[in-house]
């Protein structure tokens, strides 16, 4: 027998296949809604995964909404596996931070094992993921660093996950992500990665080599298959995939995924350093901790665009307005196709006017790419929609009364004199309001999209210069109150 099928037997090996039946165990699970369980009700079934089922409850006593898993019965009757996980779940409850799901009770009752944890609206990570599409690599690297941040605070307790995941990484709105599945069950059957029904405990997509091996794993596993949901993230594709979970498995031990910046040219480079020694096969050649990490997660943050607000942009754009009306001084009417090629030809090429490039912002598509022909002119039309409007409004008063005389003697006029005038005053009123409504929705969006920005399917965004960053970090440290973490 050759050396690769060697390799692979020991990696068979290391995948524990139990046929049993789960009919009965999904009936008596399934028939919890609408029970209790000690001091929670149990509403409906959320979801069902190798260790047992999750439901959506309340609990009474405080009468907040909670989350309820339930050890599936072929685990729970072991007492000695019993035993262990209230040991380790009694543990995790005492691990309080932002970005790790908070354990609130662990118990048993009528012979169901269950723990009791916040209930988190999410949609999980995963949910982003559907449709290969690669996340904007700013927002991934900011899950990134949230999920490192919970672990870290996790690996300080003696706490390996053992299955990070997109599924197991819960979107939430102030921490930005919340870190589920401590590996409570999978810990128990050391590096046994297999459920009752055949399927890997720790997600082969994401399953570092020794992982996959049935060797020892520490943090530095964890690392690696938070590599992988980078990866995924940053390249709307996981590192590996294969038709079955042994072949995945092997890919993660033998194989070099693709580069990212060749699968997603828009990633930086230092982020993609940053992801390729993560997924190191060679668990020394990752990082050691979650500080390293964290320092190289945040060091590649520095390259990152954020979201211009209304003024740094109204500003950019005065400038624009300034440069435009010298020349239209000029050139007279030949300025209106004049600015509509400036702006057109300056997003398109390259992404911003001479006003954006003096204050440091550039328009992208969502991906952070290069804005496409169609875009940039759909983004002008919209944008320019209000001073097309009154030059139509101007042209056609001019049209209908270029032969009557304006009469300046307010108190001689009639009202039938005076509607006319008024309509048109109305008309210019409704779409300098609307104009500026458009403009002016950049204060109140969430992703400071204006109305342009939306019909295009465009942001704008900038970066910030070492220098000026460090600066305005040291005035928000001596000016500012920060929130505790």
């Amino acid at each position: 027998m050759g050396d690769e099928e060697n390799k692979r037997s020991s990696l068979d090996a290391t995948i524990l296949v139990r046929n049993t039946t789960e009919a009965e165990a999904r009936v008596s699970a399934d028939s919890l809604e609408g029970t209790r369980l000690k001091y929670f009700e149990v509403v409906r079934l959320l979801g069902r995964g190798g260790m047992g089922a999750v439901y959506y409850g309340t609990d009474t006593s405080l009468e907040r909404p909670v989350a309820i898993k339930v050890l599936a019965p072929e685990i729970a009757h072991d007492p000695e596996v019993v035993a262990r996980f209230e040991r380790e779940a009694r543990a995790q409850a005492r691990l309080r931070h932002p970005n790790v799901a908070q354990i609130y009770f662990i118990g048993e009752d009528r012979g169901f094992h269950f723990f009791v944890m916040e209930y988190l609206e999410g949609p999980g990570l995963d949910s982003l993921l559907v449709g290969a599409k690669p996340l904007p690599w700013a927002e991934a690297l900011e899950y990134a660093i949230a999920t490192a941040r919970g672990l870290r605070a996790a690996s300080a307790q003696g706490f390996v996950h053992r299955d990070v995941k997109p599924s197991n990484l819960m979107l939430d709105r102030e921490a930005g992500v919340k870190v589920l599945d401590f590996g409570l069950v999978k810990s128990m059957h050391g590096d046994a990665q297999l459920t009752r029904d055949g399927a890997i405990i720790g997600s082969p997509l994401y399953m570092s080599p020794e992982q996959g091996r049935g060797g020892a794993v520490d943090l530095r596993s964890d690392i690696y298959s938070l590599g992988c949901a980078l990866y995924h993230m940053l390249c709307g594709q996981p590192p590996f995939s294969g038709p079955s979970p042994v072949g995945v498995i092997a890919m993660h031990v033998t194989d070099q995924a693709a580069p990212v910046n060749v699968v997603n040219p828009n990633v930086p480079e230092a982020l993609v350093r940053v992801v390729e020694r993560m997924m190191a096969k060679d668990p020394a050649a990752r990082y050691a901790n979650y500080d390293e990490l964290l320092a190289a997660l945040e060091a590649a943050r520095a390259e990152r665009r954020e979201l211009s607000g209304l003024r740094r942009r109204g500003i950019a754009l005065g400038l624009d307005v300034l440069l435009l009306a010298v020349i239209a001084y000029f050139i007279k009417l030949w300025a209106i196709p004049v600015a509509a090629a400036w702006f057109i030809l300056c997003h398109h090429l390259f992404g911003q006017t001479p006003g954006k490039w003096l204050l440091g912002i550039r328009v992208e598509d969502p991906a952070g790419g290069r804005v496409s022909w169609k875009a940039a002119l759909v983004r002008f039309l919209v944008f320019a929609w209000g001073p097309l409007a009154w030059t139509a409004l101007a042209g056609a008063i001019y049209s209908l009364h270029y032969d009557q005389r304006v009469a300046f003697r307010l108190a001689t006029l009639t009202l039938s004199q005076l509607a006319v005038p008024a309509l048109y005053v109305a008309l210019a009123t409704v779409i300098l309001v609307g104009y500026l409504a458009g403009f002016l929705l950049v204060a109140f969006h969430p992703r400071r999209l204006a109305l342009h920005d939306i019909a295009a399917g465009t942001q704008v965004r900038f970066k910030a210069r070492p220098a000026t960053t460090q600066v305005i970090e040291a005035v928000k440290a001596t000016t500012f109150s920060r929130r505790p973490r």
